[in-house]
């Protein structure tokens, strides 16, 4: 894993900013706020969501589209990242955790106790995980009628 900022291991364990961390080496579309998109694969992403992508499409407003080698895409520009069908979304969340992608390191205080944050926020990743679980399951009952 790289290294990152005290800030930006904040918002990756805390935050969706996790995702195009999660998502590196996976070919991903990216829209951006000034109507135009880009498709690629993602290289590096730090923990402010900025992001260099290689092998890139450039689509602009008109739809036409640009080829570029490496790209890079600030965090201000991003609007939404398009996460692949493919991917399996529960496996990669439960991968990062035990990663320790979505967890900061521990840091030993008097008696190994978590803070509350570091508790807060693993809880908030088991409780998506399981809405995803169970919207999994809604959706296989739906097939099975």
């Amino acid at each position: 894993m790289q290294q990152f900022s005290a800030r930006e291991k904040y918002l990756v364990s805390n935050t969706l900013n996790c995702w195009p961390v999660m998502l590196q080496g996976h070919s991903v579309l990216i829209d951006l706020h000034n109507e135009t998109s880009v498709a690629g694969i993602i290289d590096t992403a730090d923990g402010h969501m900025t992001c260099e992508l290689s092998k890139v499409v450039f689509i602009d407003r008109n739809g036409g589209q640009h080829l570029f080698d490496h790209f890079m895409v600030r965090n201000r520009m991003i609007r939404q990242i398009h996460i692949p069908n493919d991917l399996d979304v529960e496996q990669e969340l439960r991968q990062a955790m035990e990663r320790g992608v979505l967890r900061r390191k521990r840091i030993e205080t008097k008696g190994g106790k978590r803070t509350f944050k570091q508790k807060r926020a693993e809880m908030r990743h088991k409780e998506t995980l399981l809405m995803i679980s169970q919207q999994k399951e809604a959706e296989k009952k739906k097939l099975d009628t």
